[in-house]
């Protein structure tokens, strides 16, 4: 029977129920607290930056590392908690927030089992991993913080190590900006020397430094030792200098307001500038002006410290303008399903059937949206408006009720700390109206929450329950259990892996095979396998398969292969364009070495391809070239030239609608087309030689201009 709730007295104070010390378990979920904020901003498979040599361990270098990291430790921490207080009992603290957490979980599950995919809204897709598990993990990080981190002793050590972690990850980007990374990369999808660091992505660097941003100055100006306040400021700038050059105009907006909070806090509290905090803030000034002035040089509009500045009023052009169409979509799908929603971590999934043609216009046939750059609008797509009140009423209900604790008028400078969670939260929260949200940094916003409401919580004394043994041999027996999975999870994505970057042929192909056992969810996993057995054909055709009978029967069987292996994607996640785009391109390939009705096939499967998404230009481009084989060139042309209406720099377009205009007798029109080709791109031999022999024939009829 549970004892009569007693509240603890307000942080600082010398409040009885605080002194009690940590229990054995207790002290197993603290270590892991200290262990996920140091350990997941710093994991990243590609070992090259500690000199070697080798592959990385897994495809995606980053974020599933994180994700297995984040699972792996509070598996560890759930099931000790869980131990403690069913086999001896003990202390449980909560907080009234704790019943909207459970109604939104409540709601995750019942949009996840409505959603237009299911296995993408519980496991998230792939490289994002934001489903419904994920959202278990960041409401199993905000309980257990709230049951340990009942203290300021505690909220200081835990800020310590997340700082700890900060300057680990900023000391790496800014290696990066000096041009002195270590490791080994292949082509950057963005600008080089901007910090990426451990996230592989500048934008996701930059939200997470928004946290120990904030956590620092809580620190260096609640400290009253001078050479640690010194250090503490120390490891502000150098995270500060790698926020600035990750150059993410939401995380500077965020931090900022964070930077904001955090002043404020100290003002509000009457804290004192020493001639410490005075020196670091004219450096801190001199280094920003200096590399601001440095950058204004850069002729990249996105490293140029005033043109980054300037282009977030600009929303005719660059970043701005896509972001502005992704907005479009998202606001179309929520229309189109506003209670809820479709699911967790689906907008690509919904993306191809919304995106307006403008969108393709700008960003180009190749450029598909996985996150909408507005978490508010992101989980109104994902889980309805009901969802997006609940989420957001949760955080702004912690912050609210947390903020008599966090800023008080006149004392409570060693409430800082605090306050540097607080503006954390709430500067993060800001950057995600611009920004990413990515498991590898929103679990921090979590945990924020959660040291947040913890000096208010609530105190309840629990016995152990009669049944308690068995229900914790259960418990524990579970968190064994699913990490193992967690462990198969990391597993596929190393298979993965090697059948993308290592392995050919049929072992490839067993690869590949191994990730879909050990994760059949994700989809890429596979059409990758329907990409191998095509592979396989492609090769034997090549070869001369088709003129040896033995060997094209063996060339047929991998064809047959790759067909399935696409049919099954499709039937799988029957919303992923790009597996129509595979399946029709097979098709063609298909009419061209075995036989022409295979084609007919092509034509049917870049239907369904365009039903799925009205603006792709790759399934026109498949649809003309299956038109064409089929010596129907007007259709072709028509296919080909929406195709090229939609992306004017899609080169592949440009050369189908030429094919399609030569072979149908329109030599003028086809001459005109290749020119753009050309004009596109002069080192394609292929559309060099058509054009070639489309002025040969025009000159031979005298038509020739």
């Amino acid at each position: 029977m549970a004892k009569k709730k007693k509240r603890p007295q307000a942080v600082g104070a010398k409040a009885v129920v605080a002194t009690v010390p940590m229990s054995g378990t207790d002290r197993v979920v603290w270590v892991c607290l200290h262990l996920l904020v140091l350990l997941v901003p710093i994991a990243m498979s590609n070992t090259s930056v500690f000199g070697g040599r080798g592959l990385p361990f897994t495809y995606d270098q980053f974020d599933i590392v994180k994700v297995f990291l984040q699972r792996a430790i509070m598996l560890v921490a759930a099931g000790a908690w869980l131990w403690g207080i069913l086999v001896k009992g003990g202390r449980v603290r909560f907080s009234r927030i704790e019943w909207l957490v459970l109604a939104f979980l409540g709601w995750l599950v019942l949009t996840s089992v409505l959603s237009i995919h299911p296995p993408t809204a519980i496991f998230g897709k792939y490289r994002r991993f934001e489903g419904l598990i994920s959202f278990v993990n960041y409401m199993v990080v905000f309980f257990l913080a709230l049951q340990v981190v009942d203290r300021p002793s505690r909220i200081r050590s835990l800020a310590r190590t997340v700082l700890i972690g900060g300057v680990l990850v900023s000391f790496y980007g800014v290696l990066q900006f000096l041009g002195a990374d270590p490791a080994q990369w292949g082509a950057l999808p963005f600008e080089t020397n901007r910090a990426f660091s451990t996230f592989g992505n500048p934008d996701l660097l930059g939200g997470y430094l928004i946290f120990p941003l904030a956590i620092a100055l809580g620190l260096a100006l609640s400290e009253e030792e001078v050479w640690v306040r010194i250090v503490y400021w120390v490891a502000f700038l150098l995270v500060a200098f790698c926020w600035l050059v990750a150059f993410v105009r939401g995380a500077w907006i965020g931090g900022a307001v964070a930077i904001a909070v955090v002043v404020f806090a100290a003002i509000w509290a009457k804290s004192k500038a020493t001639a410490v905090d005075w020196s670091f803030g004219g450096v801190i000034a001199a280094i920003f002006g200096v590399v601001t002035v440095k950058s204004l040089t850069s002729p990249s509009e996105v490293t140029n410290v005033l043109a980054r500045l300037t282009s977030i009023f600009d929303f005719k052009a660059g970043s701005a303008l896509t972001r502005f169409q992704i907005w479009q979509a998202a606001i179309a799908a929520i229309k189109t399903r506003p209670v809820f929603g479709w699911g967790a971590d689906t907008f690509r999934l919904l993306f191809p059937r919304f995106k307006p043609l403008a969108y393709t216009r700008t960003a180009g046939y190749l450029s598909v949206a996985d996150n909408v750059h507005n978490y508010p609008l992101q989980l109104a797509t994902a889980l309805g408006v009901p969802g997006v009140l609940m989420l957001y009423g949760l955080f702004v209900w912690g912050l609210v009720t947390s903020a008599k604790q966090v800023f008080v008028r006149g004392k409570g400078a060693e409430r800082l700390v605090l306050a540097g969670f607080w503006a954390a939260a709430a500067g993060y929260l800001v950057h995600l109206f611009f920004g990413l949200s990515v498991t590898g940094s929103t679990v921090f916003l979590w945990l924020a929450l959660g040291v947040l409401v913890s000096p208010g919580a609530a105190v309840r004394e629990v016995k152990a329950p009669s049944w308690g043994r068995y229900a914790a041999i259960a418990a524990v027996t579970i968190c064994a259990i699913l990490s193992v999975a967690n462990v198969r999870y990391i597993m596929a994505d190393h298979f993965y892996l090697q059948a993308r970057v290592v392995d050919s042929g049929t072992q490839r192909v067993r690869d590949i095979e191994k990730a879909i056992e050990y994760n059949p969810y994700n989809d890429m996993y596979r059409s990758e396998l329907g990409l191998a057995w095509q592979d396989m054909f492609i090769s034997a055709v090549t070869q001369g398969a088709i003129s040896d009978p033995a060997k094209r029967s063996e060339a047929l069987g991998y064809y047959q292969n790759a067909e399935q292996g696409l049919l099954k994607a499709i039937a799988f996640v029957p919303t992923e364009y790009d597996n129509y785009v595979f399946l029709s391109n097979l098709y063609n390939q298909g009419g061209y070495y075995l036989d022409i009705t295979y084609v007919d096939k092509a034509v049917e499967i870049a239907k369904k391809g365009i039903g799925v998404e009205p603006y792709g230009p790759a399934i026109r481009v498949q649809l003309a070239f299956a038109y064409t084989n089929l010596g129907r060139y007007d259709d072709a042309a028509t296919a080909a030239k929406a195709a090229t209406e939609m992306d004017p720099n899609y080169i592949e377009a440009w050369v189908s609608l030429g094919d399609a205009y030569r072979l149908g007798g329109k030599l003028a029109d086809a001459k005109a087309v290749y020119e753009k080709a050309v004009a596109l791109d002069a080192a394609r031999p292929d559309i060099q030689q058509s054009l070639a022999a489309v002025e040969a024939s025009l000159a031979a009829t005298g038509t020739a201009k």
